[in-house]
């Protein structure tokens, strides 16, 4: 899977301190930054210390190891508190210390089985480890507490997207765009998917409206481009490396490929075997083209 590259799925939504339910996280993999209770964090007794909320804003600065610090202080003082050990496993995700994380992540589970935020984010680590089974039951399991929950429901799809299981992957990012109907990855993922179940209009029409969402993304013309060529429509394909090249003038590769394309398009059509080739009355035939060198 060259084209969707797993480290691109972080997410990095951090735990809430000042939530009643001790988590809170994106709707989305991004890196929103988490929100902080201020300086009453200090006397808050949910936070002895003031050590999570410390945590979040140097999360926020995405100073990790300071975050796994005072993370760190924070689950000394209160071990039981799922929202520390899953606040750690996201700030060791940021650092990329993805053995650190799963253990955190795993933490956070065995407090309390049905946090949601902490199954997906151990089936992000897992991911990321290119372990997608153990993943795919992580964001199986998160689906099951909350059917509707759209971050599992994305990884997982990626992860089907991962293994190949095309129809599966569809049917995934089908309720991420029910449900997030800009979310240009899903359709970007989803029109991958039909592309390889060799259905190229629904693949072209989930790459225009990926490209809709970020019409200066090289690669969505790109992409779309490479559709194009497999349903056979080379003047399409021809137009998208055009659009490429006027976003990225310098990339070589749409610069060959729109050269083979044209090329392609200007060459006379084949003999059919056993055919003679005249030429018109009054015109000499024309020398045959020079070799390739």
């Amino acid at each position: 899977m060259n084209n969707y590259k797993i480290g691109t799925v972080i997410s990095l939504a951090i735990a809430f301190v000042a939530c009643p339910s001790g988590v809170s996280y994106a709707k989305k993999p991004r890196r929103n930054a988490p929100q902080s209770s201020g300086n009453a964090a200090a006397s808050n007794p949910k936070d002895p210390g003031g050590h999570s909320a410390r945590g979040v804003e140097a999360a926020k600065q995405r100073d990790y190891d300071k975050a796994i610090e005072e993370f760190s202080k924070a689950i000394e003082a209160e071990p039981g508190d799922t929202k520390n050990h899953f606040n750690r496993g996201t700030a060791y995700r940021g650092a990329n210390k993805l053995p650190e994380a799963l253990a955190d992540f795993s933490k956070a589970i065995e407090i309390d089985p049905k946090n949601v935020a902490a199954y997906v984010g151990r089936g992000e680590v897992l991911l990321a480890q290119k372990q997608l089974d153990p993943a795919l039951a992580d964001f199986d399991a998160a689906l099951q507490i909350a059917p509707n929950d759209v971050n599992a429901r994305r990884f997982r799809g990626f992860v089907f997207v991962s293994k190949g299981e095309w129809q599966k992957a569809i049917d995934d990012y089908a309720i991420v765009i029910q449900r997030v109907p800009n979310d240009g990855a899903a359709y970007e993922r989803r029109a991958f998917a039909y592309r390889n179940l060799q259905k190229y209009k629904e693949a072209i029409s989930d790459y225009t409206k990926a490209i809709a969402t970020d019409p200066k993304d090289p690669d969505g013309y790109r992409r779309r481009a490479q559709a194009h060529t497999l349903a056979g429509d080379s003047k399409s394909a021809a137009a998208d490396f055009r659009a490429l090249l006027k976003i990225k003038p310098d990339d070589a590769d749409a610069q060959s490929r729109l050269k083979a394309l044209e090329t392609r398009a200007n060459s006379p059509l084949p003999t059919p075997a056993g055919a003679t080739t005249r030429a018109p009355a009054g015109v000499s035939p024309a020398a045959p083209a020079a070799s390739p060198r």
